[in-house]
């Protein structure tokens, strides 16, 4: 028996060591050097878990929280921890900086008062859809019902989506269900989150998301279904990636909220009547996109403003800001978000770029090659890796609701110059596949196109000069402004009718320019829209032109396509099955673009041979590389296509060199 005894306990302690101490032990470990998703992959291994189990979601909904009431009842919470406890609580407590815990705390006890009301939209909706008083207890009574076992062992980003979608389906399922004619009401906001496979581009970090798993009756059955989390961003388009954030702003709106207690009374004078305005109830919206999608702007009225504190512009003593110029289609105005300097460098550099693929020259159009379009008179080169250029990219990205930057996902900045007459037709940005591409541009289904553009003008004209961006879908901005027919027959009673062919496309792209909504240019302007709905579709009212120019002077400008997926060419584009199962049946190999572009072996070195070089400096974009002055060793570095590279003597740039196509090249001072 005592052997016995021993061999049983001798077992419970190996079982305690290799289930319990060991994982653990080596979480705490890597938590104290690896991302949190890293720390989370590892330990779930260990512990055998799945992460579909650690977001399992049952279809009833937590019917003892009012969603739009106080909660109540504090003991309520300890009736709905179930078998596991607070130990899910405390570890999500513990992981919290201990300000921010401190606030979770007094959001808890706020809330037996009443709260603060959050209100959850879909992505681009300016209604709510669904709306709770009590986000914090919700947030509780969830975890707890995990349990330890379930429990994330680290709350990274895609944990906290996962939670968020879990905790928002049980308060608010029966509201925020997919408005998709393919979804069913009965799946609520889990059906709203993943859109189906075939509606669900897959981008990069597709692999990392956490599923949610909901149990359904089947035909008579039990199963489990798992759905891909949404994502979930502030008004002002904020990735809301951790729980910091989000308690954050609640706060803040608590905060809002407890100054306007009282009701405000103005003074009184001359004995009048003393007049108080009841207290203007906060709340907190968060914006919750499916699986797959980018978050889009939800503009209510023509001249509402989104200030965009997390912007940092060219100039930092500048707040940046949108103000809202249509509805539909969605379009803002960014104040001091480049300055005119910054527009007279990237003139000035596209005029100095030589390379046939970027320097300046006649405007082409299509997704495949160069094709010159008789309606597009422009011309047009392309800024990739400058520096401006680049910053510029960066800044768009943080306005669009991405929390990282990515590359693929953009075009170059392309940059315009429209002289005397030259003008664009109507057309969309938003590209019409042809059928015969191997990118999929289907953005309504899995594919990728271009959903966002930001214009950039860098010249000033004035008001009858031309040049404007028009959007002819568009009721004017003006209730004066003429009737087509009314412009047309102006403009050819003026002096300006001589400029233009009668009936001409361009005579007839002037009169809708001046009877449709235009956007003048203005240096250092710059102007955001979308060229999709949030579902993917494309949004017709972004039909655009650029208006001819009837001045003397040019308009310079720029614009950044934005993608909803990489666009082709890049590591995780969409590819078009059908298109490459037809290449497969011809014996054709498709091109799929690798994850990673080939790198290029560039050395940089200083002969001594002009004295102009002797304390010069290399210089990747604006990031200091290190000296190459006479006598200095050469700097040998591993960069790409298209980089560009400077040399600065006394912080002036000397000499440019762009990375072309050889694996090895060498750039001698």
């Amino acid at each position: 028996m005592a052997s016995s005894s021993s061999s049983s306990s001798s077992a419970l302690f190996r079982f305690a060591i290799k289930w319990i101490l060991l994982p653990y032990g080596i979480g705490w470990l890597l938590s104290q050097y690896a991302s949190a998703e890293v720390t989370e992959r590892v330990v779930s291994s260990l512990l055998g878990e799945t992460t579909t189990r650690n977001r399992r979601a049952t279809v009833e909904n937590v019917s003892s929280v009012a969603t739009d009431g106080a909660m109540g009842q504090r003991d309520f919470v300890e009736e709905s921890l179930g078998g596991g406890g607070d130990l899910c609580w405390q570890r999500f407590m513990g992981s919290l900086e201990e300000s921010v815990a401190q606030s979770v705390e007094e959001l808890l006890q706020a809330e037996e008062q009443g709260g603060v009301k959050l209100v959850l939209h879909r992505n681009g909706d300016v209604e709510g859809c669904g709306s709770s008083l009590n986000f914090m207890t919700e947030l509780r009574i969830y975890l707890n019902r995990l349990g330890d076992s379930l429990c994330p062992v680290a709350f990274s980003k895609y944990q906290v989506e996962s939670i968020l979608t879990s905790v928002f389906h049980q308060s608010m399922g029966a509201s925020c269900i997919s408005q998709e004619s393919d979804r069913s009401e009965w799946e609520g906001f889990l059906g709203y989150c993943d859109m189906g496979e075939d509606k669900t581009p897959i981008l990069l970090d597709h692999k990392q998301l956490v599923p949610v798993a909901m149990d359904v009756i089947s035909d008579g059955r039990s199963e489990t279904r798992t759905y891909l989390p949404c994502h979930f961003h502030s008004r002002e388009g904020v990735r809301l990636t951790s729980f910091e954030k989000i308690v954050q702003r609640i706060v803040q709106e608590y905060q809002k909220q407890t100054e306007n207690q009282l009701p405000q009374c103005l003074e009184v004078k001359d004995n009048q009547q003393q007049t108080c305005n009841a207290k203007v109830e906060k709340q907190v919206d968060l914006y919750a996109v499916p699986a797959g999608r980018v978050f889009m702007f939800a503009p209510a009225y023509v001249g509402e403003v989104f200030d965009l504190p997390h912007i940092q512009g060219a100039d930092p003593s500048l707040p940046v800001y949108m103000k809202v110029l249509s509805v539909s289609p969605r379009m803002f105005d960014i104040f001091n978000y480049f300055t005119k300097e910054e527009s007279a460098e990237l003139v000035e550099r596209a005029l100095r770029e030589k390379s046939d693929t970027h320097r300046i020259k006649r405007s082409s159009t299509g997704a495949s090659g160069y094709n010159i379009n008789q309606r597009r008179t422009s011309e047009n080169g392309f800024d990739t890796h400058g520096r401006i250029a680049q910053a510029v990219k960066r800044r768009c990205f943080s306005v669009l609701g991405f929390d990282e930057y990515i590359e693929g996902h953009s075009d170059g900045l392309q940059i315009l110059r429209y002289n005397t007459t030259k003008a664009y037709t109507a057309h969309m940005d938003w590209i019409d596949d042809d059928g015969k591409q191997d990118h999929d541009y289907n953005s309504a289904g899995k594919g990728g196109n271009r959903y966002a553009t930001i214009l950039l003008y860098m010249t000033d004209l004035k008001d009858g000069d031309g040049g404007e961006t028009a959007f002819v879908n568009a009721m004017p901005a003006s209730e004066n402004a003429p009737s087509y027919n009314e412009a047309l027959t102006e403009l050819r009673s003026s002096q300006q009718a001589t400029l233009f062919k009668k009936n001409s496309w361009e005579e007839k792209m002037v009169a809708r320019c001046r009877s449709s909504l235009a956007v003048q240019p203005n240096s250092a302007r710059a102007v955001l829209f979308y060229s999709q709905h949030p579902n993917g579709e494309p949004d017709k009212a972004s039909l655009h032109g650029g208006c001819p120019v009837v001045s003397s002077t040019p308009k310079w400008a720029a614009n950044l396509w934005v993608w909803n997926t990489p666009r082709a060419g890049f590591a995780g584009a969409p590819m078009n099955e059908k298109r490459l199962a037809e290449k497969r049946d011809k014996g054709e190999v498709p091109t799929v673009p690798s994850d990673v572009p080939p790198k290029k072996h560039v050395t940089f070195q200083n002969s001594g041979s002009d004295p102009t070089f002797e304390n010069a400096e290399l210089y990747y974009e604006d990031q200091y590389w290190g000296r190459l002055g006479d006598g200095d060793a050469p700097h040998a570095v591993n960069s790409y296509e298209g980089q560009v590279w400077y040399i600065l003597v006394d912080g002036a740039i000397k000499k440019t060199f762009s990375v072309n196509k050889e694996p090895v090249q060498v750039y001698t001072i």
